[in-house]
């Protein structure tokens, strides 16, 4: 992974995006983290809320159920999870909604062939569909799950400095020798802080935001296995001679409009996720078109505190995300608010995670796990309950789509 990683820099003029880089380290086809690895659970590198207490997706299903009949009790609909993990969630929502519905189709979008192993074995026996794209699956009125899905999306990064915006990009570490960069909005205790230390194969720099990038031949676009943009990449795209550099239009960040609204400070940063912005814009379509509804569970802000947020994790631990790479999670807190300003044609609204598990009733079902439920294991639920709505139950928040 680092040869690989090495070379497409070089091949980039000495730094490449954040974005390509979490691209290749995440989901290139051989040496991605999510391609070859088994990331989740207690042996993994992290655990999600399917993993944590079969409340959570018991809570879901509810919320299931409850979007089936606002959209009429449609006879056929799918019900669709995007990055379905380990098949936790979908295998709970499966086991409380079986007996209300007799003609939902299920289908699961998964581009990683060592996740999708775990999933069928997890679901088998069941009649599920697999999908790399949503453009495979049916039209008919559709439910969309994703929990912890959009984090793991690529991310670039801006940094205002002096009035103007720079981009904040990977390069090399070599022979040790630390170069000169700008003030990259980092900071020493954040995990993307190796430009204070040798210790690392990678670096973080900065240029002024010239638009010029090269995009990671090799590893798979995550725009493309999750909504196929066809020629559209072509039309916002121009090849420059034969560099192999491609131009892009001067990338002023999604976010940069709305915050230069405001007092900017030097070291300010703005992420933007393109990727997720697109696969939204995609499940919008389906959802105007056919009717249907997005849960989107994810750990994010609606306000920004305008600094990075990029963060790894190994065995549990945060770690820096330049380093084990390829071995380790990398994730960025989600932008809601850029999310609700690229929908235009549903309904929104934005909860945290507590509110919504509350709404749908999480305090009624802990009760009743509770009732018959030994001293320990009322502790064990206890403590799972609180977990959710306490300790995850302000970082994460539910977005809650819908067109009936």
């Amino acid at each position: 992974m680092l040869t690989y990683i090495h070379k497409l820099i070089d091949k980039n003029q000495g730094s490449i995006s954040i974005s390509d880089f979490m691209n290749a380290a995440l989901y290139h086809k051989e040496y991605g983290y999510y391609m070859s690895k088994l990331p989740l659970g207690k042996d993994g590198d992290f655990i999600t809320a399917p993993e944590i207490s079969q409340l959570f997706g018991e809570i879901i299903a509810v919320w299931v159920m409850h979007t089936w009949e606002k959209l009429g009790k449609p006879s056929k609909f799918s019900l669709v999870e995007l990055g379905p993990g380990k098949g936790t969630l979908i295998h709970d929502i499966i086991r409380v909604t079986r007996k209300y519905f007799d003609s939902v189709s299920i289908h699961l979008v998964e581009i990683s062939p060592a996740l999708q192993e775990i999933q069928k074995e997890k679901l088998k026996g069941l009649d599920i569909n697999w999908h790399e794209n949503i453009d495979s699956l049916p039209e008919q009125p559709t439910i969309f799950l994703a929990n912890e899905f959009f984090d793991a999306l690529p991310i670039d990064q801006f940094v205002y400095r002096n009035g103007e915006w720079y981009e904040n990009r990977v390069t090399k570490q070599v022979n040790g020798v630390l170069p000169e960069v700008a003030d990259t909005g980092i900071q020493e205790k954040d995990p993307g802080a190796p430009f204070l230390s040798s210790q690392y194969p990678f670096l973080i720099t900065q240029v002024a935001d010239t638009g010029v990038q090269k995009k990671d031949p090799s590893a798979p676009s995550l725009s493309s296995q999750c909504v196929t943009l066809g020629s559209r990449e072509k039309d916002d795209v121009t090849q420059i001679a034969d560099t192999g550099i491609q131009k892009k239009e001067l990338c002023v960040p999604v976010s940069a409009t709305q915050v230069t609204n405001r007092k900017l400070f030097d070291g300010a940063v703005v992420e933007v996720c393109p990727v997720g912005i697109e696969i939204l814009k995609r499940l919008e379509e389906k959802i105007y078109n056919n009717k249907g509804a997005a849960l989107i569970i994810d750990y994010g802000y609606v306000y920004p505190e305008y600094k990075s947020t990029l963060q790894s994790v190994k065995q549990h631990k945060y770690a820096n995300f330049l380093e084990n790479v390829g071995n380790s999670d990398i994730t960025a807190l989600v932008n809601f608010q850029a999310l609700i300003d690229s929908l235009e044609y549903v309904d929104c609204e934005i909860l945290t995670q507590r509110e919504f598990l509350y709404l749908f009733g999480i305090k009624e079902r802990t009760q009743a796990l509770m009732k018959n439920a030994s001293d320990e294991q009322k502790n064990r639920i206890f403590d799972e309950f609180l977990r959710l709505t306490e300790n995850m139950g302000t970082l994460f928040k539910a977005m809650l789509i819908h067109h009936l």
